[in-house]
Formats: C-alpha cells, sequence, structure tokens
C-alpha cells in the first residue's frame, strides 16, 4: 500500500489532542463507562481462576441469569486487559497502548489520503476539522472499552482487503480470514461475519478453482465455534454470546412495546419475560424462553419494529454522542435517558431544554459535522467509480463494513458503535471533499497499491 507523508503540524494536532484526552482521563479518572467493569471483573477473574465472569466471582458455581456473565463479554478484550497487568489500577499501559492505536488508525487514512489527493494546507485542515469534530474517537481512546482495539482490527481488513483486491495472493485472503476472527472474539457484532468471510472464500474457490482460499474462508467459523464449545461446556448452552437475548429483549423487543404502550407497559413486560425465563430449569432453557417471547413480538410488530431498526442506522451515522461526552467529562447524567430514547417517547424537546448551552453548543457543532461527513462519504464512494480497480471495488469494503455495523446495531445506534468503522466513513469522506483537481490520481495510486 501507498503511504503518502502526513505533515508535521498536522501529527503536532493529532498527538496534542490525544495527550489533552489521556491527560483528563487519568488526572480525572474518567476512563470508566458502565460496560468497563464487567471487562474489568472478567479480566481479574481469568487472572484468579482463568474464568471469563464479568462480575464478582460467587461463592457456588453461577446458576440461572447469572451464568449468562460467562459469555456476556468475548475474551479479546479481558485478555487485553489482563495481558496488559491492569486489573483493578490505573489502566496507564492500557491507554497508552489505545492512543498508539487510534493515532496509527488515523495516520494510515491521513496518509492514504495524502498520497492520492495531494491536499493544500487548508485541505489539511478540513481533514483535521473530521477528527476534532468526532469526539467520540478520542473518548474511547481514553476508555477501558473496546472499541479501538476493534478499530484497529477493522482498519486492517480493510487493508488487506484491498492488498487482496491488488495482488490476489492466498497470503492476504488468510489475513482477511485472522483479522475476523480475532475480531469476532472482541465484539459479538462480528461473529455473523464469520459467514459472509465463509461464503466469500468458497465463491473465490469456485472462481479461481484455488481450494485453499474456500479452506481459509472458513477459518473465523472454526474459531467461533470452538469458542461456542467452550461456551457449552461452561453453561450447557452452545451459544456465541449472552448478549443476544439481552439485546433481543431489553431494546429490540422492549423498544416495539414501549412505541406501542409505553414505557410503564415495556417495564412491565420485561419484567414478566424475566420471571419466566429466570423460572426455566437450565440456562438453555432460560435463553430460548427470551428467544420465543422476544421474537414473538418482533413477529407480530414488524413495521414497528422496522422503523425502530432505521432509527438505530440513522443514530450510528448522526448521534452526536451526548452520553459518550457527558460521561466523559463526568457530567450529570440527563432524564429520561438518551436523545434517541427520548425521540421515541416524544421528549426530545425537554431533553434539548436541559442541556447547557455550551454542551448544547458542541452538540449541535458535531451533529453539524456528522451530517456533512455522512454527506461527503456519499459522494466519496460515487467519485471512487472513476478510481483504479482496486480503489474502485475496494470503496464497496468500505461501505459494506459500514452498513454491516448499521444492519447489525439496529436500534442499538449511537456514536460508540460507529468508532470501530468511523476511519472508514472518514476516508470516503476525505475524498468526498471539494476540490478543483482531481480528487484521486488513479495512476500513481495504482501503481503503487
Amino acid at each position: 500500500m501507498g503511504i503518502g507523508r502526513v505533515p508535521g503540524w498536522v501529527w503536532v494536532v493529532l498527538i496534542g489532542a490525544h495527550g489533552l484526552a489521556l491527560g483528563w482521563a487519568l488526572h480525572a479518572s474518567s476512563w470508566s463507562f458502565p460496560d468497563t467493569d464487567r471487562y474489568l471483573k472478567a479480566a481479574e477473574n481469568w487472572r484468579l481462576y482463568r474464568e471469563l465472569y464479568a462480575r464478582t466471582w460467587p461463592a457456588l458455581w453461577p446458576l440461572g441469569q447469572a451464568v449468562q456473565e460467562f459469555t456476556i463479554r468475548p475474551p479479546g478484550y479481558p485478555w487485553t486487559i489482563w495481558a496488559l497487568d491492569h486489573v483493578g489500577q490505573r489502566p496507564v499501559p492500557l491507554l497508552i497502548v489505545q492512543n498508539l492505536l487510534s493515532l496509527l488508525n488515523l495516520g494510515l487514512v491521513l496518509s492514504w489520503w495524502g498520497q492520492r489527493a495531494r491536499p493544500t494546507r487548508g485541505e489539511w485542515m478540513l481533514a483535521l476539522s473530521g477528527f476534532l469534530s468526532f469526539p467520540a474517537q478520542l473518548i474511547y481512546a481514553n476508555a477501558v472499552m473496546s472499541e479501538v482495539l476493534l478499530q484497529t482490527l477493522v482498519v486492517a481488513l480493510a487493508w488487506l482487503a484491498l492488498l487482496f483486491l491488488r495482488r490476489q495472493r492466498t497470503k492476504y485472503f488468510a489475513g482477511v480470514a485472522a483479522v475476523a476472527a480475532a475480531a469476532l472474539l472482541l465484539k459479538p457484532v462480528f461473529f455473523p461475519l464469520s459467514l459472509v468471510i465463509a461464503g466469500i472464500g468458497i465463491g473465490l474457490a469456485v472462481r479461481f478453482r484455488r481450494v485453499n482460499l474456500g479452506m481459509v474462508g472458513l477459518v473465523p467459523m472454526l474459531v467461533a465455534g470452538l469458542y461456542m464449545g467452550w461456551n457449552e461446556r461452561r453453561t450447557g448452552y452452545f451459544h456465541f454470546s449472552s448478549i443476544a437475548e439481552i439485546n433481543l429483549l431489553h431494546y429490540n423487543a422492549a423498544g416495539v412495546i414501549r412505541q406501542l404502550e409505553g414505557p410503564k407497559a415495556e417495564e412491565t413486560w420485561v419484567a414478566g419475560v424475566l420471571q419466566q425465563a429466570n423460572a426455566a430449569p437450565s440456562f438453555a432453557a432460560r435463553q430460548q424462553t427470551i428467544q420465543a417471547r422476544a421474537g414473538a413480538v418482533l413477529r407480530a410488530h414488524p413495521m414497528v419494529y422496522a422503523r425502530q431498526h432505521a432509527q438505530g442506522m440513522a443514530a450510528l451515522f448522526l448521534d452526536p454522542g451526548r452520553f459518550d461526552i457527558g460521561t466523559f467529562l463526568q457530567l450529570a447524567p440527563p432524564q429520561g435517558g438518551g436523545l434517541l430514547a427520548q425521540v421515541r417517547v416524544g421528549g426530545l424537546w425537554r431533553a434539548v431544554e436541559q442541556l447547557p448551552l455550551g454542551l448544547l453548543a458542541l452538540l449541535g457543532t458535531v451533529l453539524a459535522a456528522n451530517i456533512v461527513r455522512v454527506l461527503l462519504a456519499i459522494r466519496g464512494f460515487w467519485r471512487l467509480r472513476n478510481a483504479a480497480s482496486v480503489l474502485r471495488y475496494g470503496r464497496w469494503v468500505a461501505a459494506g463494513l459500514l452498513l454491516y455495523i448499521a444492519l447489525l446495531t439496529g436500534p442499538l445506534g449511537a456514536a460508540r458503535f460507529l468508532v470501530p468503522v468511523w476511519p472508514l466513513l472518514l476516508a470516503l469522506a476525505l475524498v468526498g471533499l471539494p476540490r478543483k483537481g482531481r480528487l484521486i490520481e488513479t495512476s500513481a495510486a495504482d501503481a503503487s497499491e
């Protein structure tokens, strides 16, 4: 891959912003988010008991609902915390590594763009404004959360996919499969991607008559299957992650009930389902009860859920991140839930009125930047239709990963869940910036791809 030179003053801004965010996170101990404790507990229990259990280790073997803590978090991030020797102390090594990875990911995108666009100083400033107007990048680089580590794997996956498109060597597709396997061990959202990689591998094997490509494509599914088998031995239920049922109940189906009957009915319904599920004789039966009850709601109201899903997909790209900013800056939590939740119950204006003026201005700026960024990304995707063949096809890799995350995240869509694929959105947006000359130097790019 050709890499262009990023100006030194751009690096000063990037490093300075990360340094300031890191300093604040350590000074104010703002690196802890609602999911952080589960990661830390899983890492601690792995160190002490060689068990990935995301709550305090109980005196007796967990039963019922408590069993879900064995698989609520995949092993990738707890193992990372354990490897960096942070279990309970200030996560200095972990946050330093995450900031370095964030700088690496941004540097690769900016270098790739710089080589092809030959940007002016003003265009570099626009690129920096694109970074600075997405605070979630800095926030999650400085939180004990898996987003930036996963982002690095996504950037590596896209890079290896471009290399395979260019050179069609098995080792690059093997790299794609290995990175996809690592990604699913970090976040359950990448579990279904194993099926996609398997399908691509089989398609490539048939097209190029290379059986090894088909075998390589099955690697992520093999890794997922082995992990599911381990989960079955620990829980009695063959599954990848208990977060699937949690989201299905508390967000997908509960969101439909909330839209139809209101928050009180939602709370009553969820409590009833949990009471029935927790009375099941086994953990497998418990999860299957949740699937049946929640699935019945979704099947009964497909259009209501479709609207909810579409709102979440839009929120993934547009959410200004009030929750992320508020948590990181340690602001008072808002009443009535997040902005998207309040939109669903008609309380958006009340939520906006409660915001401090400074925070409201910041969120408005980020929202406007998000809208512009998405429009530029669409323009960049369209412009690449005339680029070198690798980039012409490679744009589908970026767009495919963005839409994959949006589709799989669904009603949960928020700035946090965009972070892993955000460099791909930024790359397309940079391509979409207005220019007087040609945006992509196709001959130079093709020669150095």
